[in-house]
């Protein structure tokens, strides 16, 4: 059922932009969870945002929706765009847009943090200064609705709150980071299966990409240089690719999401001629499959 708030008194609404201007990446559709101290509050309630500009002029939609019911509330709130914030003036919000219980004044703050994708939002109390409600949420490739929903599905909401317990990208940044994701090879001494501390970085990002994405797994690729009899490399590359493994599995990914191959020497990486060509044969690469 569509609510409708009453416009009863008048305040302004400042939205700070801390991030680029120039990319005015706040622009589009974000969802995700409007609550009072902590994301998990029991009060917690899912919103939707849609911020647009049209020159000078910036609109922001919102719809409120309470867990597990078919209530909701939207509204539009239009103001002005300047080169470092977003002003409105008229606006209210009371006990009936599910997001505040009075008629005080209050100032809203946007921040779109650049490592992490997430936009964060406070409701502020412009008298006592202290933010009276709080938002986390993501962009999304969906459409705004402003009418009731055929369906009502809040499933993501639960994904939402696991997620950011354990501290993911938001959906966009992780599928960003999948497909700009630059692969390295591990490289391994002479006859040695020991896997460098080096390496260690750089084999925590590929848990945290794979772990960021329900349907990805990880294959795990051993090869060897040519010094050797065909059996002997084909053994060292499987063990090689097992201590990748290993290490994968005991910081944080599943082993039912890593597969592997041991290909000893048969796909050389480089010339087997030379020293330098060696080096670079005795690895371990890796793909998204």
């Amino acid at each position: 059922m569509l609510k409708l708030v009453h416009f009863s008194q008048v305040f302004m609404c400042i939205i700070a932009l801390n991030t680029a201007r120039s990319q005015t990446p706040f622009l589009g559709v974000w969802k995700g969870i409007l609550f009072t101290n902590s994301v998990s509050d029991s009060s917690a309630k899912i919103i939707y945002f849609k911020i647009s500009k049209y020159k000078s002029i910036c609109d922001i939609d919102f719809r409120v929706e309470q867990l597990q019911s078919t209530s909701f509330y939207v509204n539009r709130i239009t103001g002005t765009y300047n080169s470092d914030s977003l002003e409105f003036k008229e606006v209210v919000f009371d006990q009936k847009s599910m997001i505040l219980t009075s008629k005080e004044k209050h100032s809203l703050k946007i921040k779109v943090n650049d490592s992490t994708g997430y936009m964060s939002v406070e409701i502020v109390n412009q008298n006592q200064n202290i933010p009276v409600k709080r938002m986390a949420l993501f962009k999304v490739n969906e459409e705004f609705v402003s009418t009731a929903k055929k369906e009502v599905n809040q499933a993501w909401f639960y994904l939402f709150l696991k997620e950011n317990s354990l501290g993911m990208l938001a959906p966009q940044k992780r599928e960003y980071e999948r497909n700009n994701f630059q692969f390295q090879s591990v490289y391994f001494q002479s006859a040695k299966t020991e896997l460098s501390t080096d390496y260690h970085p750089y084999l925590k990002k590929v848990i945290n990409v794979v772990n960021g994405h329900t349907d990805l797994r990880l294959k795990v690729i051993g090869h060897t240089d040519w010094d050797g009899s065909d059996q002997y490399n084909e053994d060292l590359s499987k063990k090689r690719a097992e201590v990748i493994i290993q290490f994968l599995i005991q910081n944080g990914l599943a082993k039912d999401r890593i597969e592997y191959e041991f290909q000893g020497e048969k796909k050389p990486a480089d010339t087997n001629k030379t020293s330098e060509g060696k080096k670079r044969n005795r690895r371990v690469d890796f793909q998204f499959i």
